[in-house]
């Protein structure tokens, strides 16, 4: 027995010694007490407050996506706007008259024609004179009387040298224009038996803004047998140019 308590004090002792760092240090352990005694400037460790770590949170997307790559630009939008068109003109005169008037409304860059062979005109016109000369001196005659869009014909053969004074998709269109004509006075105006094909060609403006659209309606007064519409489905096929 006391044998045995020997041994228990002798254990004792050296337990004492080895805790206390008699036999050299004692190994790390994955206590708090030893983690602490580890630290590196401890003072400096402090809670962070919500708003901290929120900006810390921000910092680290922002740092994410400065790292991310950079995505190609949007292409850029279409003007704002729509496409109008104005006619059908068969009347060269008339179509460069409008074409005129486009560019000085500087509307010819966003302007494009659209022509195309189209039957079932009905021409309004005067009867043939004998010679060119005579033709061309009535119809400066009828311009002087405030009517511009005329057009004197030389390459047809029943109607060699008839001055054309309107042509209409609609044969009563036609016949009120002839009615209207001869109120003026002018005489022996006609309107065709029989509808002819002619080349018709719409004007299309693209990108009409809010400002383009109100010049265009004070444009369309000035052409009043056409019609100013949004544009059909169907692409213009040639740029508007001054040729007639």
């Amino acid at each position: 027995m006391r044998t045995l308590f020997l041994i228990l004090l002798l254990l004792n002792l050296a337990l004492f010694g080895w805790v206390r760092g008699l036999f050299g240090s004692l190994p790390v352990s994955g206590r708090e007490a030893s983690r602490l005694d580890q630290q590196i400037a401890a003072e400096r460790i402090r809670v962070l407050t919500d708003w901290e770590v929120q900006q810390l949170e921000k910092r680290a997307i922002e740092a994410k996506a400065a790292a991310a790559p950079v995505a190609p630009p949007p292409p850029a939008p279409e003007p704002a706007g729509s496409c109008m068109e104005i006619g059908e003109f068969a009347n060269d005169v008339q179509l460069a008259r409008l074409r005129a008037r486009l560019a000085e409304l500087k509307l010819t860059d966003r302007a494009a024609e659209q022509t195309k062979e189209v039957a079932g005109w009905y021409r309004v016109f005067l009867p043939p004179a004998k010679t060119l000369a005579d033709a061309e001196q009535r119809a400066a005659q009828l311009r002087a009387q405030g009517l511009r869009d005329l057009i004197v014909l030389q390459d047809e053969k029943d109607l060699r040298f008839a001055i054309v004074v309107g042509s209409f998709r609609d044969r009563e269109l036609a016949r009120r224009q002839a009615a209207q004509l001869e109120k003026r006075g002018l005489r022996d105006v006609r309107v065709a038996d029989n509808p002819t094909a002619v080349r018709s060609t719409r004007v299309l403006i693209r990108s009409a803004d809010v400002a383009t659209l109100q010049q265009l309606d004070k444009l369309q007064k000035e052409f009043p047998q056409q019609k100013l519409q949004p544009c059909a489905a169907e692409g213009a096929t040639e740029r508007l140019s001054g040729s007639g």
